[in-house]
């Protein structure tokens, strides 16, 4: 599907609104039949200051995202529309669903749920109208995910022989770095990934400088792996139990936009640790 200038499509729940479904239907968007997809309101507030000009105010955050949708659904028989129409009521869940937005050059998705009755109204016993209202507690737009890997710094080889033609080995060097862009507006969520062996790592945000360091009682043997949630400030260990307790430097940091780059260094060498960083640009 080739979207023009100002157009957009979107899905929810398996519907792709904007286009025909797998049974025949005609999911049409109204006019205005997306709102909600700019930029959300802030949390920070100003009072006046006592007894002088201006005023004072605090850090604001972005308020939860509010979206709209309507629009008409035409089905090729009575029976097909009874069906979408549970389709659709299905899809505009109560519980986190994902919701992808297709623009002209770009796609972008939010977990959202559902704040009010699904409305419609019957045109013919194929023509339905309706309308859904949602709401994505994070209001991010958020890109397809970027994802890197690196081993622990290390530099092996490296050889010059002076003959007539002088013939050099290079050495095989590992940077120990991460390198990623947000092409976004916004700081993106990260998550790290820390594959052992390996002894007390320490992965450092170069880019804001801060570093997330772990204590050097923390072992990882071969098979073992830290995930580690940098939103949600959380470390699970092989995905289920919390390392939260050997965290010694909490520099939790997000995917900034521009270039940013992660270094990975531990207490001990092993060639085999690795860092995974997978970074989701975003925009407001």
């Amino acid at each position: 599907m080739v979207l023009q200038f100002g157009q957009v499509a979107f899905g929810l729940g398996g519907i792709p609104f904007g286009e025909v479904d797998e049974f025949g239907v005609d999911w049409a968007i109204d006019e205005n039949g997306f709102e909600g997809w700019g930029a959300t309101a802030s949390t920070r507030e100003t009072v006046q200051r006592a007894r002088a000009s201006g005023g004072w105010s605090g850090k604001g955050y972005l308020t939860p995202r509010n979206l709209s949708l309507s629009g008409r659904f035409f089905a090729p028989t009575p029976e097909l529309a009874v069906l979408a129409l549970d389709r659709l009521n299905d899809a505009a869940s109560i519980d986190d669903t994902l919701l992808t937005v297709t623009e002209p050059g770009r796609v972008r998705s939010l977990m959202v749920h559902r704040t009010d009755d699904v409305l419609h109204k019957w045109l013919m016993p194929t023509v339905c109208v309706w309308g859904i209202g949602l709401v994505a507690d994070d209001p991010r737009k958020l890109h397809a995910p970027l994802m890197g890997t690196t081993r622990l710094p290390s530099s092996v080889g490296g050889l010059s022989v002076p003959f007539t033609v002088p013939l050099t080995i290079s050495a095989v060097q590992v940077s120990g770095q991460v390198s990623l862009t947000n092409p976004g507006n916004t700081t993106g969520s990260v998550v790290l990934r820390i594959d052992g062996p390996c002894v007390g790592p320490v992965v450092t945000h170069v880019s804001s400088g801060r570093s997330l360091v772990f204590s050097s009682s923390l072992i990882l043997g071969a098979g073992e792996w830290l995930v580690i949630d940098m939103d949600a400030r959380s470390v699970l260990a092989n995905g289920q139990s919390s390392r939260s307790g050997y965290v010694t430097g909490r520099g939790w940091s997000g995917f900034l936009p521009g270039e940013n780059t992660w270094s990975f260094t531990a207490a001990g060498f092993d060639a085999g640790s690795l860092l995974t960083v997978v970074a989701t640009p975003a925009d407001k």
